[in-house]
């Protein structure tokens, strides 16, 4: 049968666990002096709280993103609503972290940022705008020409009768 080395006085207990047994209860007793499970709780709520307000922030964002592609796109576009809520709480933890600014790498290029979307959103309005006027211009085509086919097809009729 084996037997453990056990320490038989403070000495020997120092040097095998590094510290005495006076240090170990002054670090106890620092503990719980310093740990409020109250403030604990509330830590846990508001962190809760700003993760479920960024992901508003973020839902909201989306629900806009998908109204404007409905105008540009097509009438029936939707986003897939349960992606949805997963990306806004997948992004939410981001909002958070950086206060709803851009990260500090990102940041220096925020300028760019902006100035690429702000071509990009002209660019498509711009397409769209083309294609709904392309569209307007098809239609009146056909209109005039469904027209033009009934006025002709109104003379073949009275030519016939008269």
């Amino acid at each position: 049968m084996e037997t453990e080395n056990t320490p038989v006085n403070d000495t020997e207990l120092e040097t095998v666990q590094g510290h005495t047994e006076q240090e170990e209860k002054a670090f106890i007793n620092s503990l719980d002096e310093d740990f409020d499970p109250t403030t604990a709780t509330t830590d846990t709520k508001q962190a809760d709280i700003e993760l479920e307000a960024a992901a508003g922030m973020i839902f909201v964002g989306l629900m806009t993103i998908e109204q404007m592609m409905k105008g540009m796109v097509h009438t029936r576009f939707n986003f897939d609503p349960e992606q949805s809520e997963k990306v806004a709480y997948k992004v939410a933890p981001l909002i958070v972290k950086y206060g709803g600014n851009p990260p500090p790498w990102m940041a220096k290029y925020m300028d760019e940022i902006m100035a690429v979307a702000a071509i990009g959103m002209l660019s498509l309005s711009s397409y769209m705008q083309v294609r709904q006027l392309k569209a307007e211009d098809f239609e009146a085509a056909r209109r005039e020409q469904a027209k033009r086919a009934a006025e002709a097809a109104n003379d073949d009729y009275n030519q016939e009768v008269a």
